[in-house]
Formats: C-alpha cells, sequence, structure tokens
C-alpha cells in the first residue's frame, strides 16, 4: 500500500470517530493532524492527505458506515503493498482512540467503531 492510501484510509477513519459523536468540531480536523504526526511519525506533506479525505468526506456528508467501509476496503486492498501488520494495526487503533478522547470521553459510538475496527482488521492476518 502507497503511504497515501494508508493516510486516506486514516483520514476516512478519523472521520468515521468525528462523525459518530454527532458533531464534527472544527478543532477536531487540527487535531487529527496533529495526532497523525505523532502516531504515524508522517512528515507535514503525509499528513496532509489525512486532512485531505476528512475535508472531502465532511463536505460530501459521507455517513459514518460509508467512511468506515471505504477505509477498511482500502486497507484489505493494499495490505500487501504496505505491510499491514500488528504493529501498525495497534498504530491504527491508537490513532483513532486518541481521536475520540480528544474532546470529551469516548462515547459509545466511537467505542463501537473502535472494537469494530479492531474485530474486521484481524482477517488480515
Amino acid at each position: 500500500m502507497s503511504k497515501q492510501n494508508i493516510h486516506i484510509a486514516m483520514g476516512s477513519l478519523a472521520y468515521a470517530i468525528a462523525k459518530a459523536d454527532g458533531v464534527i468540531q472544527l478543532e477536531e480536523i487540527a487535531t487529527i493532524k496533529k495526532l497523525a504526526l505523532e502516531e504515524f511519525e508522517v512528515e507535514d506533506v503525509d499528513s496532509e492527505w489525512i486532512e485531505k479525505m476528512f475535508k472531502k468526506l465532511e463536505r460530501d456528508n459521507i455517513t459514518i458506515e460509508d467512511a468506515y467501509n471505504y477505509a477498511i476496503d482500502t486497507l484489505e486492498a493494499n495490505r500487501y503493498d504496505f505491510d499491514f501488520d500488528l504493529v501498525m494495526k495497534n498504530k491504527c487503533i491508537k490513532f483513532m482512540s486518541r481521536i475520540a478522547d480528544a474532546f470529551a470521553d469516548t462515547s459509545l459510538a466511537e467505542q463501537a467503531i473502535i472494537e469494530k475496527f479492531n474485530q474486521d482488521v484481524r482477517r488480515f492476518f
């Protein structure tokens, strides 16, 4: 998987988590970019893919389910190209959890997405 694809998938997952509590706050976009830089040790240029995907999904008012499914499909289709291993899986889960915790306690809807991701990526291994 090219780095661009994993960043697009992470942008889609970030959107699903941010939208799960019902409202996407303006500050969440900056926080997501900051967390991406920390969790994935990417450059600013790389984190722009995450931000672009997030903004595109928000602009198009994509459903949580569609955003989530797009991310899973992208990760699964490209898992051999990028070496999607347990370390990367754990980074993704930590990234999603930190987004959920960024502005309040993790909601049940956010937790459900994180748990679903954890289960869905098991089939990659």
